[in-house]
């Protein structure tokens, strides 16, 4: 069971990777209408990965990288670069250059 779930956290340093979906409201009635037309309510949803960092059981950082239908291997390299460095930092070293 994860500490997410109710159970009990690991100790030290420790990440925790996710997909998740945040969704975007556009216009309200705050929004003012282009000439007599009402607002309408338009929702996005956006999937994206979450990596979270915890220490001694308490969240210390947070990051939400999008997923694109499509992604470019630009994306993929910023995403493997991201997971990298959660798990370099979840083990208590910094990052080395390639052939360390």
């Amino acid at each position: 069971m994860s500490a997410a779930a109710g159970g009990p956290a690991p100790s030290g340093r420790w990440v925790s990777v996710r997909l998740q979906h945040r969704q975007v409201r556009f216009g309200d009635e705050t929004d003012e209408p282009a000439g007599d037309e009402p607002c309408a309510d338009v929702t996005v949803s956006y999937a994206g990965i979450v990596i979270t960092g915890y220490e001694a059981g308490q969240k210390v950082s947070e990051r939400w990288i999008p997923l694109g239908s499509d992604p470019s291997e630009e994306d993929d390299e910023y995403l493997i670069e991201q997971l990298r460095e959660a798990l370099l930092w979840q083990a208590g070293r910094p990052p080395q250059a390639a052939g360390e």
